[in-house]
């Protein structure tokens, strides 16, 4: 039986991404259990309050970006990242990319550098993760964000090595044509990095 924080979840989720034109729920896509495993309590709270920010934003208007939920499996021309971190494809526009706010704030730090992370030296990027983290769950518990990312950036943790293969996990799925040019690599020693052309990457 669905417990009422994976009910508030999912339609969370399908409030965001979900639905169909007339705005009428869908049942969840078959990733959707992969999207919200881990989840905790308050981030799961602060998603309801992203949800609605959503929908103030869209007022009475038909939910025209539900169908951002079903992206192309082609590879993008570019990737638009605006302020809020929504990571829109081909457009300013274009449908965005689903991925967990913590898979997501580590796919940004990625992307915003392309020389690349060193794993012994990620301790370097705490405050930086920690800002976009931020900037994508606004209203988390502060003492949630600081664990979480704390946890990321403990060498003696595996939460980063974790969020890492849940990223390249994903990107398989929406790209799986390809996935190599948007995936976190890099070997022992050497910086990790995604093998991405920078000027691919807009920032809005």
């Amino acid at each position: 039986m669905e417990t009422r924080a994976g009910i508030q979840a999912r339609i969370a989720w399908e409030l965001i991404f979900g639905g169909d034109e007339k705005g009428i729920l869908e049942a969840p896509s078959a990733d959707y259990a992969g999207m919200t495993e881990g989840m905790e309590a308050a981030e799961l709270l602060a998603l309801m309050e992203v949800v609605q920010e959503r929908l103030r934003e869209l007022g009475t208007e038909p939910r025209h970006k539900a169908s951002q939920a079903h992206i192309s499996s082609a590879p993008p021309s570019h990737l638009y990242i605006d302020r809020k971190y929504n990571i829109h494809l081909d457009s300013p526009d274009g449908p965005t990319i689903p991925l967990r706010p913590l898979v997501k704030a580590l796919f940004i730090l990625f992307l915003r550098h392309p020389e690349g992370i060193r794993m012994k030296e990620r301790a370097r990027f705490e405050s930086e993760l920690a800002d976009i983290y931020s900037t994508i769950l606004p209203n988390v518990d502060p003492q949630c964000r600081e664990d979480r990312i704390r946890r990321m950036m403990d060498l003696g943790d595996n939460s980063f090595s974790e969020k890492t293969s849940a990223l390249n996990a994903r990107l398989e799925e929406l790209f799986p044509t390809n996935a190599s040019s948007f995936k976190v690599q890099g070997y022992n020693g050497h910086p990790r990095r995604i093998p991405l052309d920078p000027l691919m990457v807009v920032w809005l």
